[in-house]
């Protein structure tokens, strides 16, 4: 494996350092107090020895997340509260977009893109507290307030799930905290002159003794427009004549509310001896609205206009209960059980009018449930001074049931029972991860993980049974170059994977509204196999005097059955969609990131902070022609460039952010070609401090609003279909109250 990544890698980047990133420890601090005096009451004659007693005060203090991540032996990017907060985002995923090698796809601000590390969003694993997120659950409706800290990790750790070929993202929610505190944040924000959306947030910790507890939550309200679209299709014989031509125009209103809460509750025995419980449960409800206008200049336009209602609900409950307990000599026994629960509801209304006469009507009915049980468990074994080994288990059982009523969609109007499906997923694990300090400068980390996934669906007539087990070794080293550890290399090998969805393993027929090439039926494979990965990071990290630091990063992916949906027209004359393993995949890339004060690289310099990251990006699919077979959605480049001025004079901070990716191709089959344009983002912010507990944040987010724009095109038999979208984007303006009390 090495002998072919390597120099595949220094190919590209012969004249570049090594690379990769890292973090994650915890670490304590103790101060002696003065000797105190004895009183006189204690006082012995003068002859005699006069005997003092010696107090400890010790104090904890947390590490920066620079710091915490300079010390980990494993590679890990932490991403505090502070810099969540900064830009006074309503949606997580807005400030994912500005985090190292992350790009969120779609037009900027609007819901639904898709979160990628390395441009490969169906690569990327996203978790929440270490575990993955539930079905029908979206980011954008998370709220930056509920979190504590997010996790970015480059390579897997054995602990968690080996599915995770370009990475993890693990999103940790509030913690108990230190002292009593209770945080009131109350938001307004409008976009491009739409209605007021109201968000209020609340979190409130304290200590009653050997109980602590924090309760966090967060209500938001929206009624806003969703999206704006116009586009073209149009066809071409073997002749190269123009056929068809069909212009659309759409508009989506977007009305309804969120609710989130996040209660923890921890009980404390003894010196690391805890008992803490923690609930995640989630509410949300919109209508959409929106209405189509078709045009058609060339051929028969099946409607003139078309309006469409979809109701949607969201229900979410998660709950864990984690015991950990001292075993003195013996380490420490980690175990947590869980449950979850979610409920996803959407009932979308259609009627198509010709001449203002409604002509056709399509009603699509989904419901889905979906109720699991989790267990973990994790033995830590102190093997010497800084040696330590852990033995774990993971099982998680889900059970889902979709129910989906299809009506109008083909001529015989009724209900599809392939539809109708029932689905049970087992997953179980077994891991062991070592972390040794070899030696001041150097340390290691190993794992391994063993796990399987038994699957089992039934949708009508169609039943599925499939398992599949991989074993996913990683091993992660760090040699620090001096022995304050400011400079420190990387090196990092695992093997990942990616399971087919149960969905894509189900042969039954899901029929779209309008069929066509750029809207087919969609129809499973039974006899898909997971997509293997072999990976290679390498990584310079050097950190400055203070907070900052510079890295480099290198990375390789060897996949093999790569996964792509191909596209033929069936005998009844409908498109139909489906999913193969194709041969294999590479994908390469280099990411920088700096972030420092100005005062750490010059004398006398003024309150500025940088940040800054970049990544390049190739990937090449065998049995896909060139040029561009890339990885679907991958783009070739991101920046990110964002400063801070803290004003001497006044107790005010400013600051901003561009994030651009250009414009790229992707030739996802012999057939298809896909086309992106470039996303250009600017956000700015001003954040005023009235006193230590009260402070005022208001930020703009896309100034500039650049409209967003994808192409396609598609040549089967001789045929050509070409299709352009422009999507408008807004500006939003958002204004923050954070009380402390």
């Amino acid at each position: 494996m090495k002998a072919l990544l390597i120099p595949m890698l220094a190919s590209r980047f012969s004249r570049l350092p090594l690379s990769l990133l890292c973090a994650s420890a915890l670490h304590s601090w103790a101060a002696d107090a003065p000797a105190a005096p004895a009183s006189d009451a204690q006082a012995k004659p003068a002859e005699t020895t006069t005997q003092q007693t010696e107090q400890i005060s010790v104090t904890g203090r947390q590490l920066s997340d620079n710091k915490l991540r300079q010390q980990s032996t494993a590679s890990r990017i932490i991403v505090g509260k502070e810099e969540i907060a900064r830009f006074g985002d309503s949606s997580v995923a807005d400030v994912l977009k500005r985090l190292p090698g992350v790009t969120v796809g779609g037009p900027p601000g609007r819901r639904g893109g898709q979160i990628s590390m390395r441009g490969m969003a169906s690569y990327t694993q996203i978790l929440i507290n270490g575990e993955p997120m539930a079905r029908g659950f979206s980011l954008d409706s998370l709220s930056p307030e509920l979190i504590e800290r997010i996790e970015i990790m480059r390579s897997p750790l054995a602990e968690h799930s080996a599915q995770a070929v370009a990475g993890t993202i693990n999103i940790v929610l509030r913690e108990d905290a230190r002292k009593r505190t209770t945080d009131v944040s109350l938001s307004a924000s409008q976009t491009d002159g739409h209605k007021l959306q109201p968000r209020i947030g609340l979190q409130h910790s304290d200590k009653a003794g050997q109980l602590s507890y924090t309760f966090s939550g967060n209500l938001q309200r929206y009624d806003q427009q969703e999206s704006a679209s116009r586009s073209v299709q149009r066809q071409y014989d073997s002749t190269g004549a123009l056929t068809s031509e069909q212009w659309r125009a759409s508009e989506r209103q977007s009305r309804g509310y969120s609710l989130h809460l996040a209660p923890r509750l921890g009980w404390r025995y003894g010196e690391g001896d805890t008992l803490n419980l923690q609930l995640f449960a989630m509410h949300s409800q919109d209508v959409d609205t929106g209405e189509t206008t078709l045009t058609q200049p060339l051929g028969v336009a099946p409607y003139d206009t078309a309006q469409a209602r979809s109701d949607n609900r969201f229900d979410m409950v998660r709950l864990n209960l984690n015991r950990q307990m001292p075993l003195g000599e013996l380490g420490k026994l980690t175990l947590r059980l869980g449950g979850d629960y979610n409920r996803n509801s959407s009932e979308e209304t259609r009627i198509e009018s010709q001449l203002g006469q409604p002509d056709a009507r399509n009603l699509d009915h989904t419901l889905n449930r979906e109720a699991g049980l989790s267990s973990s468990g994790k033995w830590s074994l102190p093997l010497g001074d800084g040696h330590s080994l852990d033995l774990g288990y993971d099982i998680d059982q889900k059970r889902r049931r979709e129910e989906r009523v299809q009506i109008g969609f083909s001529d015989s109007s009724t209900l599809d029972p392939a539809s109708n499906t029932r689905a049970r997923t087992l997953r179980t694990a077994f891991y062991a991860q070592d972390e040794w300090d070899i030696a001041p400068q150097w340390a290691l980390y190993g794992g391994l993980r063993w796990e399987q996934i038994s699957q089992r669906s039934e949708g009508g007539t169609a039943s599925l049974d499939s398992r599949s087990a991989v074993w996913s070794p990683t091993l992660q080293g760090v040699w620090r170059l001096d022995e304050g550890k400011k400079d420190q290399l990387r090196l990092g090998l695992s093997r990942t994977y990616r399971a087919p969805r149960p969905a894509d393993l189900l042969d039954r027929v899901v029929l779209a509204e309008n069929n066509d090439e750029f809207s087919p039926d969609v129809r499973g494979n039974p006899a898909l196999k997971p997509e293997l990965s072999w990976g290679l990071e390498m990584a310079y990290e050097r950190y400055l005097s203070q907070s900052g630091m510079l890295s480099a990063n290198l990375f390789a992916r060897q996949i093999e059955d790569v996964i792509r949906r191909v596209k033929r027209l069936g005998a009844d004359g409908r498109w139909l969609s489906q999913p193969i393993n194709l041969d294999s995949a590479r994908a390469y890339g280099m990411e920088l990131e700096a972030k420092f004060q100005l005062a750490e690289l010059m004398d006398d310099a003024p309150p500025l902070d940088f940040r800054a990251n970049v990544g390049r990006y190739w990937s090449e699919v065998s049995g896909v022609p060139g040029p561009d077979n890339r990885l679907d959605g991958q783009a070739e480049l991101s920046l990110n460039l964002g400063v801070d001025y803290r004003l001497r004079a006044l107790p005010l901070t400013v600051g901003g952010n561009v994030n651009w990716v250009p414009e790229y191709a992707v030739q996802s089959t012999a057939e298809e070609r896909k086309q992106t344009g470039r996303k250009r983002v600017i956000d700015l912010y001003a954040l005023w401090r009235f006193s230590p507990d009260a402070r005022l944040r208001v930020s703009a987010g896309n100034l500039g609003h650049l409209d967003s724009y994808s192409a396609s095109e598609s040549r089967y038999n001789g045929r050509v279909s070409s299709s352009e979208s422009w999507q408008r984007s807004w500006t939003s303006w958002t204004a923050t109250l954070e009380l402390k009390y």
